[in-house]
């Protein structure tokens, strides 16, 4: 009796031991057609070529029978209708649930741009046959990304380092003496008047998967705005293409590499105290310099079953007086044949969407998906400023915490709290109150503690 009770403990044990961690990876071309519209500017731009190609890039996970997918795509943002529709997709031909998806942007503003149902539609052009011919395919590509990535999942070992990448990032919002109002992307920096209004984060996150000793996969991550190419006419991947590359041709020919951003609401590569601005071949190089540099420090992580947790949050959207709103319609009005600057028709655009969506609640989710007890990665869905995402990486209760941001959907602009009595153009840009970076920091909190605990 006692050997076959230990002959049957036995056998569970066996049954419950963690299988192989398993991963596949895989990248789609989304390159959009000539005459497509394209984002980034507060105008329409039609696409009139290719500088590089952009791809809808994804890593599958799956261990015990529970998958996760990340997928990153090389557009400026998502949306929740496209979300939405991609993840229905990916369940209906991958067999992954479509809340184990993790969406993302890069941020390139150098990608077609998706209407979102504001006057930025308009603007961009976002509305027109062209814009929504591609929209309408692009969840197509997202599913074909992660079913590729899915068919080629075989065992591999996850390893992760923290490299850094200095004097490549800079806080765009300065602070100058005597000043209230901050001061947005200045040409210059005074050292005795000027002051950057808050961090960066240098910080380069290097996570590789091997398969049979060869790399096969690396998701990466760093917090800087993709605005290097400009504002031309020509597709183009920005810096993280550049950077992707690099890693790829570096460190194993045929792996794939994607970038997720991390929280750069306020972080662009102008390099304000001496005026130099690095091209997107030196960006992209000097984040693949700090990552081979990381490369040697990679430590292997036992993994467990991905955990999966998300929250959708509602958060409250600004009001406006009506003497600000009759400014709006005023600007509205002649945005289309004159050339009124960013910052007004940011804020033109942002009170007149607010105001009418104003009975339609602020949704944001929040998402956490974690390999080991040692690795998580957290989505939100903005332009998040990075005094929220380093909070929220020093109190995480994982050793390595990535942040994506712009993903499953974005409510703009995400500033903390002490950024909006400082205003301009992030401040003017925001649809969500003051406190509501805080709120989804908190609420991603929530979510590492729970599949920290999760057993």
């Amino acid at each position: 009796m006692i050997t076959r009770l230990l002959f049957g403990l036995f056998l569970i044990a066996i049954q419950i031991q963690a299988g192989d961690f398993r991963v596949g990876a895989a990248q789609v071309d989304i390159t959009p057609k000539n005459g497509t519209p394209m984002a980034g500017y507060y105008k329409f731009r039609a696409v009139g070529g290719v500088l590089d190609p952009i791809y809808a890039k994804a890593i599958v996970v799956e261990q015990d029978g529970t998958h996760a997918a990340f997928v990153v795509i090389d557009l400026s943002g998502t949306t929740r209708p496209i979300v939405a529709a991609a993840r229905k997709a990916v369940q209906e031909q991958c067999g992954i649930e479509g809340d184990h998806v993790m969406i993302s942007a890069t941020h390139t503003h150098t990608g077609p741009q998706l209407a979102r149902g504001s006057l930025m539609d308009e603007l961009t052009k976002a509305n027109s046959p062209p814009g929504m011919d591609y929209m309408q395919a692009l969840p197509g590509y997202i599913a074909q990304a992660v079913k590729e990535a899915k068919a080629r999942l075989a065992p591999a070992r996850p390893s992760v380092a923290m490299g850094r990448a200095e004097g490549i990032s800079f806080n765009r919002r300065v602070l100058r003496d005597g000043v209230k109002e901050a001061i947005w992307q200045p040409k210059t920096l005074n050292p005795g008047t000027d002051k950057p209004a808050g961090p960066i984060d240098p910080e380069v996150g290097v996570l590789v998967f091997e398969s049979d000793g060869k790399p096969v996969a690396s998701y990466l991550n760093f917090a800087m705005h993709p605005t290097s190419v400009g504002g031309g006419l020509k597709i183009s991947a920005d810096y993280p293409g550049v950077f992707c590359k690099l890693v790829s041709e570096r460190h194993g020919p045929g792996m794939i590499s994607v970038f997720a951003n991390g929280c750069c609401g306020n972080i662009n590569h102008g390099d304000y105290l001496t005026g130099k601005r690095r091209t997107t071949l030196e960006l992209g190089t000097a984040l693949a310099d700090a990552a081979d540099a990381a490369w040697p420090d990679l430590k292997p992580v036992t993994t467990f079953k991905p955990r999966i947790r998300s929250e959708q949050v509602t958060l409250q959207r600004r009001t406006f007086t009506e003497v600000e709103i009759a400014k709006a319609k005023d600007i509205t009005t002649r945005m289309f044949t004159e050339n009124l600057g960013t910052v007004p028709m940011a804020e033109a655009v942002c009170i007149l969407e607010t105001v009418a969506k104003q009975n339609e609640p602020l949704l944001a989710e929040v998402q956490v998906i974690a390999l080991s007890d040692e690795l998580a990665i957290v989505s939100l869905p903005g332009e998040i400023f990075v005094e929220l995402g380093l909070a929220l990486k020093k109190a995480s209760p994982f050793k390595h915490t990535f942040i994506a941001e712009l993903a499953n959907g974005s409510i703009g602009y995400v500033p903390n709290r002490e950024a909006y009595p400082q205003g301009n153009y992030e401040v003017v840009s925001a649809r969500n109150e003051v406190g509501s970076g805080e709120k989804l920091v908190e609420v991603a909190l929530k979510l590492l503690g729970e599949v920290k605990a999760a057993r």
